[in-house]
């Protein structure tokens, strides 16, 4: 009876492993739909080089952009020489937790690792980042044919320069003393 239990124990985690959801992270696929999908820099242009990381964050249907969970691992983007500017050497990604039939909140957040070892470290210190809208993605069925596991929900988005904290504290510094002349006044 032991030896049952135990054997049932390990048939239900492996099935459960089986089935958590997947998604191929990639934007330069063969989607269904016409849209946009390339990452833009701070000028507009698509985005290169390959100290550039591109990261999968999810969760539930609903949840909030504060609340996503971080999937690994990250992909790096395509040198400069590259024939698809824009876009990032992805592959599979498994989603835990979200099983086939399921819709997941998705988000592409992307930062400069030349600097900065993450995406929250690029936002703390002033770095080059950008992060896509939160779209959602269904787990298709296993055994799907592979262009049911594209992102078609994500689209185009561009990098911003954050500015660094010095800079802030040095215009709040400037504000500060403009309100204490005109007070003066």
């Amino acid at each position: 009876m032991r030896k049952l239990a135990v054997l049932l124990a390990v048939t239900v985690a492996t099935a459960s492993a089986f089935a958590q959801g997947t998604v191929t992270f990639a934007n330069n696929s063969a989607y269904a739909t016409v849209a946009d999908r390339l990452v833009k820099d701070v000028g507009g242009a698509s985005l290169t080089g390959t100290t550039f990381f591109a990261q999968l964050f999810f969760g539930a249907q609903g949840t909030a952009e504060g609340s996503l969970t971080a999937v690994t691992p990250t992909a790096a983007f395509r040198a400069s020489t590259t024939a698809s500017p824009g876009t990032w050497v992805g592959g599979s990604r498994t989603l835990t937790g979200i099983t086939s039939g399921q819709t997941a909140t998705l988000q592409v957040r992307v930062w400069d690792s030349a600097a900065f070892a993450s995406y929250d470290a690029a936002v703390a210190g002033g770095g080059k980042i950008g992060s896509s809208a939160l779209f959602d993605y269904t787990v298709p069925a296993a055994g799907s044919p592979p262009a049911a596991f594209f992102m078609e929900g994500l689209r185009t988005f561009t990098l911003t320069q954050v500015p660094e904290p010095t800079t802030l504290a040095l215009g709040a510094m400037g504000l500060a003393g403009l309100l204490a002349i005109r007070r003066r006044k």
